[in-house]
């Protein structure tokens, strides 16, 4: 199942960052570089994302300029969704194809990406609240 809505993406436009806000969210790194997928969070489970290939991972990369990609590598090919994103607070807003999504940055640290983002992960038909978390290795 993949899921490359992100938050594709978030993304601080090359700034390194520290805040805490009342929803708990701890933030303290760059957001710049490149993101692995590790998992999802979704109704108390933790789903690993299991879609790399042995040749490749896929990942979302934030670039200094407000620009970025989602690379999905595919048949050991990369696919490459061009964004760009904009970040208010622990919010980051990624616009592609005209198309724009928020996520809430939970955690980010010099390792760890969290972001918490609302679509239908299930096909159900119904959004749920989904974590997803990256690392930068």
């Amino acid at each position: 199942m993949k899921k490359v809505k992100l938050v594709a993406l978030m993304a601080l436009s090359g700034l390194v960052f520290s805040c805490s806000s009342d929803d708990g969210a701890t933030t303290s790194g760059e957001l710049t570089g490149r993101w692995f997928y590790k998992e999802y969070q979704v109704s108390g489970e933790t789903i690993p994302y299991d879609d790399h290939e042995a040749c490749g991972k896929d990942y979302i990369q934030f670039n200094t300029d407000g620009t970025g990609a989602s690379v999905d590598i595919w048949d050991c090919v990369p696919d490459v969704a061009s964004f760009t994103y904009t970040r208010s607070g622990n919010n980051i807003t990624v616009t592609s194809d005209g198309l724009s999504d928020t996520a809430r940055i939970i955690e980010l640290s010099a390792t760890t990406l969290k972001v918490k983002v609302s679509y239908d992960f299930d096909d159900d038909g119904d959004d749920e609240s989904v974590v997803e978390v990256y690392t930068k290795s």
